[in-house]
């Protein structure tokens, strides 16, 4: 058999193996999903752990992200910022006001306006660092 043969045959029984294992495996619950991740959809041990009251901001983030990929199939990358604008106007949930300023920024750098992104980021941390100085201290062990 030639090299490319033999490379071919490996590589199908590992797809095929890790295919089978996808398959059998468990599929992994949203309560076992949030454990794993902090508020920000990040996943390690962070303060803010996602539980149920973090799903409607998931789900708003996904209604974001469809609105934001029918803007730029349009053509309309330009109306990104009033859209990121109006959700915070909006809302006062931490999720998705940062899931804004960090797209809100992004859409300002388009047009290579450095200071207004840099600005924007800037509010957010403000929001970010004010929040912390509410929450409980952490406790040591």
């Amino acid at each position: 058999m030639t090299r490319n043969t033999v490379l071919a045959f490996a590589l199908g029984a590992l797809l095929a193996g890790g295919l089978s294992y996808a398959l059998a495996a468990p599929r992994a619950s949203m309560d076992d999903a949030a454990a794993l991740t902090d508020g920000y959809g990040h996943h390690g041990g962070g303060m803010m752990r996602m539980r149920g009251a973090a799903l409607p901001a998931r789900a708003a983030i996904g209604d974001l992200r469809r609105i934001e990929r029918l803007y730029l199939i349009d053509g309309r990358a330009k109306d990104l910022p009033a859209l990121y604008k109006d959700v915070l106007a909006k809302t006062r949930n931490p999720i998705v006001r940062t899931y804004a300023y960090r797209h809100l920024a992004h859409a300002q750098l388009k047009p290579a306006n450095l200071d207004q992104a840099i600005a924007t980021l800037k509010q957010s941390l403000d929001e970010d660092l004010a929040r912390l100085d509410k929450a409980p201290a952490p406790e040591r062990q």
